[in-house]
């Protein structure tokens, strides 16, 4: 019996992400940052940005620990059977 199915699929997926993400950074690298150039006629908008992104990182960084706590808890893996 393969108990591995889904794991297998996500995998590809994983991968899949991985190689569009690395293909995402060459191909886009040489377009260069029009919006960010703008951001430096307009510094009240610059800094606007900038509160933006610490409060996503917060978010993001608090999904994290989240996340984490959740997974250790719970431990949804451990009875695996691959």
């Amino acid at each position: 019996m393969n108990y591995c199915k889904i794991q297998k699929h996500l995998a590809y997926i994983a991968c899949i992400y991985i190689i569009a993400s690395l293909w995402y950074l060459v191909v886009t690298r040489q377009y260069g940052t029009p919006f960010g150039d703008a951001l430096e006629n307009y510094p009240e908008l610059k800094e606007i940005k900038l509160k933006s992104a610490d409060q996503r990182r917060t978010a993001f960084y608090m999904g994290l620990g989240v996340a984490i706590l959740v997974m250790f808890l719970m431990k949804p893996f451990e009875n695996s059977m691959c």
